[in-house]
């Protein structure tokens, strides 16, 4: 201990300050350490907690991110399809209008064709008439009063209707 004493190193003094700082330690892991570590140990829970939720909502996230993009694809080709069937639609609707067009001009052409028949067999008739007349004029004229008019009449009548007939 003489070794101690020439470094000016007192045994009660060395004794007292082990003493003293074992109380200090047990005192400082008592009261700093084990709270220390307790906050250090709660706030790495927390961090841990924190980067779950993190991840967590970055995986929520990515499914909605994924569903809207579901759901703009699917509006995306529900607005096609409605523009397609818009399409086919007026398409449709221009080949109805352009059918009864046809029909509807078809008719005034048949209109025209019957009245312009009609029209032919009117003057035909009025043909008929004045040469039958004509005729029978010329006939009375050459053969004075001996002329049986109606006789006559039939006998032009039915040459007309041959010939004309022929003619039509």
């Amino acid at each position: 201990m003489d070794a101690f004493q020439s470094l000016g190193i007192l045994a009660p003094n060395l004794l007292f300050q082990i003493l003293n700082f074992l109380v200090v330690l047990v005192l400082l892991k008592l009261f700093l350490y084990k709270p220390v570590t307790k906050m250090l140990h709660e706030r790495q829970e927390r961090i841990a907690e924190g980067l779950a939720e993190a991840e967590r909502a970055r995986e929520e996230a990515e499914e909605q991110r994924a569903k809207f993009e579901e759901q703009l694809a699917e509006e995306r080709r529900a607005s096609q399809e409605r523009l397609r069937e818009a399409v086919a639609k007026s398409e449709e609707a221009a080949r109805q209008r352009l059918a009864e067009a046809n029909a509807e001009a078809e008719q005034i052409v048949a209109r025209a064709r019957a009245e312009a028949e009609q029209m032919r067999q009117q003057a035909l008739a009025g043909l008929h008439n004045e040469i039958a007349d004509l005729a029978l004029l010329a006939a009375a004229k050459a053969l004075g009063d001996g002329l049986d008019e109606e006789r006559h009449r039939e006998l032009i009548d039915r040459f007309l209707n041959e010939e004309l007939g022929e003619m039509a």
